[in-house]
């Protein structure tokens, strides 16, 4: 082990029990340990593991061919998502690394840092998909932390991987206008920074941070809508429960839902949306909501994690009548829409694709290639019927064996 590499473990195993993401470096391990939290000696393991590798397994001796995104979807004839800036985002194929430029990455010996916004599988894909392009890329990953959506802990994180002294962070920044001081110093020391969805307030692509990757947002909340439709038959009372707080995404995402409901089913009405600040409080808005309107036909909810409490709430009034429409694909929710229960429609986006993404745009940062500011990656409509596609297709891993039987049956 190198000198370098021997003083990037010992400051990791100093950094504490709750910074560091339990996730191994192989695309099999974290889809297995996607619901395990951040722990340290996970963590030890993988820079270990990285760091002793027989280099005859390793990605980097294969054959220099460039590297881009397996299976990419085409650009669709109207892209729907803007950055920061107003302006149309780019579509997420435009990343890629010619041979020769992949080359001159590898041979930079780079290392990197990597920051999940929660413990969930979707979030693991998105460290399985950064994961596969820094193997792919030769790049280290030196530090994993998760900030729980939580800014305070996001900088705690940012000054822990700044001790590392990485080359490239990627993480999504939270409470945009107040939270430039938390990266400042690690642009300011030459740290390329990617960040997923969200950008700092005041912030410019090319200078403060390399680039940002996204869904496409508004579509996730026009396909939402129009799965809520389908499923209550054109018609009838739903609830949408929705975050409370700022953040853009979610935000962008909830509202495009509304409003498509509004513009295109005059024949649905939306009683009341509920609003959550943590995921666990979801459940609660829920009961409070069916019980105030035991005539809905359909709730919306806006993300996987707060749709899992409210399912869970659904079923325990005995209201196997009422259909549930969300974002973001997890093994939980995808075992339900098997099963046929409550859960009949998803809205998915691509997170693997969106952590590989956000390592392909430090590489451009790295060897000062100009990148696109803000990119988007595709959405699409996960039900029953594709659920097993959709799966592979989102998270970058097959649907768990209990998903695959109940869909059998």
């Amino acid at each position: 082990m190198t000198k370098k590499k021997v003083m990037a473990v010992l400051l990791v195993l100093a950094m504490g029990a709750c910074l560091f993401a339990g996730c191994g470096s192989k695309k099999e391990e974290a889809g297995a340990d996607a619901k395990k939290t951040a722990g340290t000696e996970a963590k030890e393991t993988a820079v270990e593991s990285k760091a002793e590798e027989p280099a005859e397994t390793a990605k980097t001796d294969v054959p220099i061919e460039g590297l881009t995104f397996k299976d990419p979807v085409p650009v669709p004839d109207e892209i729907t998502t803007y950055g920061p800036d107003g302006k149309t985002a780019a579509w997420y194929t435009e990343l890629e690394l010619t041979p020769e430029e992949l080359e001159q990455v590898r041979s930079m010996e780079l290392t990197a840092c990597f920051e999940l916004i929660n413990a969930s599988e979707w979030d693991n894909a998105n460290l399985i998909g950064f994961q596969d392009a820094c193997e792919a890329m030769g790049i280290e990953i030196v530090g994993q932390g998760c900030c729980d959506l939580d800014p305070i802990t996001q900088k705690t994180n940012m000054e822990s991987f700044a001790a590392l002294n990485p080359d490239i962070i990627s993480c999504q920044p939270q409470d945009l206008d107040v939270c430039a001081p938390t990266f400042d110093p690690l642009w300011q020391s030459g740290v390329k920074l990617t960040f997923m969805s969200n950008v700092p307030a005041g912030y410019t692509p090319g200078k403060e941070y390399v680039g940002a990757i996204t869904d496409s947002i508004i579509d996730m909340g026009i396909d939402s809508a129009e799965m809520m439709a389908d499923a209550i038959g054109g018609e009838g009372e739903i609830l949408a429960i929705t975050v409370a707080d700022v953040n853009y995404v979610c935000n962008t995402r909830d509202q495009a839902f509304l409003d498509t409901i509004e513009e295109k089913y005059p024949d649905i009405t939306v009683v009341e949306v509920g609003g959550f600040s943590s995921a666990s409080e979801a459940g609660q808005v829920a009961s409070a909501l069916v019980t105030k309107y035991p005539n809905v036909k359909g709730i919306f909810v806006s993300y996987s994690s707060p749709c899992i409490d409210v399912l869970q709430t659904v079923k325990a009034l005995g209201r196997t009548d009422i259909k549930i429409v969300t974002m973001d694909l997890d093994s939980t929710c995808a075992l339900d829409m098997a099963q046929g229960g409550n859960i009949v429609g998803i809205a998915c986006d691509m997170p693997y694709a969106m952590g590989f993404g956000r390592a392909l745009m430090a590489a451009y940062g790295c060897i000062g290639k100009e990148c696109p500011g803000y990119v988007t990656s595709p959405s699409f409509k996960v039900t029953r019927e594709n659920l097993l596609d959709g799966y592979k297709t989102s998270l970058g891993i097959e649907a768990p064996a209990e998903v695959q039987e109940a869909l059998a049956k």
